[in-house]
């Protein structure tokens, strides 16, 4: 199975650590599952009352081409 990671924190407050902590993790899980990840993709201290966010709309932009 192939798999995206995708990492966000919402404020200016939080630590650009988090998103390498959050990826990690989810490596080592699709790393346990014998998942391939076919992309990683973030975003830094923006909402996720949106879904305009750069890194959220590469990994669906590239989730339609497959």
């Amino acid at each position: 199975m192939r798999v995206a990671i995708y990492a966000r924190y919402s404020s200016d407050l939080q630590s650009d650590a988090s998103i390498e902590d959050q990826i990690e993790v989810c490596r080592r899980y699709v790393t346990q599952h014998g998942w391939e990840i076919a992309g990683t993709y973030e975003d830094r201290a923006i909402s996720g009352a949106s879904t305009a966010r750069p890194g959220f709309q590469g990994m669906m932009s590239d989730v339609r081409k497959n």
